[in-house]
């Protein structure tokens, strides 16, 4: 049977990536013994449940209808009162506990609105994960976690502006679909953030595990990987990501100081070995 890691890598392999699966697999790093199945059967009742109440016939009418099916008839909600919780970022957790961060509960927004056709896009917009549906040139966008509003374009800059401090100008970019790879990347950004900040430090060297088996040449993720496992004195795989750095971007301004950094762990690795 492979190993939780070897499963991940596997199913990494595909694109677009499942989304749900992976996400189950990102939380069956915390709960060895989930299963997947039974979670990826609980996203199959929900939709079977929301068919025959959720109309199709205009994308206003398909979003409202999922908005009241899962925040007032299912009772999901945003986690405001314990948003750091690392609960809030596992789908299995999420689904039981009716409970989640933005990028969560649009899993869940989006799982079920495609299992009953109707073709939602995540949005990785600044500061809150966001779902949108594209009908006749227009792009209508939902917050799940504000129980599926549906919000207009000067309440979107509103947001913008609030995250970034200055006013701007709504343009195509962020409102961009993510993939469903982007999305499980940062579900995991956000769980390695909650890691860091708790000093957790093996747990958020899972996270950027993960995050680099979707995206091998991501190179601020392999120099924080590297830089703890240096902090737990795991000097080999620091010297492995190190090097990995190097040889993809050999010519990085941090290229002299990797290199310089190699050099000193190379000595540690042979006075202990």
């Amino acid at each position: 049977m492979p190993d939780l890691r070897e499963e991940f890598s596997a199913l990494a392999s595909h694109e677009p990536l499942p989304l749900a699966r992976a996400a189950l697999l990102v939380a069956k790093q915390e709960y060895s013994a989930l299963d997947v199945e039974h979670y990826l059967g609980q996203l199959d009742d929900l939709a079977a449940a929301a068919r025959p109440v959720v109309p199709t016939a205009s994308a206003v009418q398909s979003a409202q209808g999922l908005s009241r099916f899962l925040f007032e008839h299912c009772g999901f909600a945003g986690n405001e009162i314990s948003y750091g919780d690392p609960r809030n970022s596992f789908l299995n957790d999420v689904l039981e506990r009716k409970l989640g961060i933005p990028i969560t509960l649009s899993v869940i927004y989006l799982e079920v609105g495609w299992r009953l056709g109707i073709a939602f896009e995540g949005v990785s917009f600044p500061g809150h994960f966001l779902v949108k549906l594209c009908s006749h040139g227009d792009e209508l966008i939902v917050d799940p976690f504000n129980r599926g509003v549906l919000l207009t374009r000067t309440e979107l800059e509103m947001r913008i502006a609030k995250a970034t401090g200055r006013e701007v100008h709504l343009g195509p970019e962020a409102l961009r679909a993510a993939t469903t790879r982007q999305i499980v990347l940062r579900m995991l950004r956000n769980l390695k953030q909650i890691y860091m900040a708790a000093a957790d430090w093996p747990r958020a060297i899972a996270a950027l595990d993960r995050m680099l088996i979707l995206q091998p040449e991501a190179l601020d993720e392999l120099l924080e990987r590297a830089k703890l496992y240096e902090m737990l004195e795991c000097f080999q795989p620091a010297l492995q990501d190190l090097r990995s750095f190097t040889r993809l971007a050999p010519d990085h301004p941090a290229g002299d100081a990797v290199r310089d950094k190699i050099v000193k762990l190379s000595r540690a690795v042979a006075r202990i070995s």
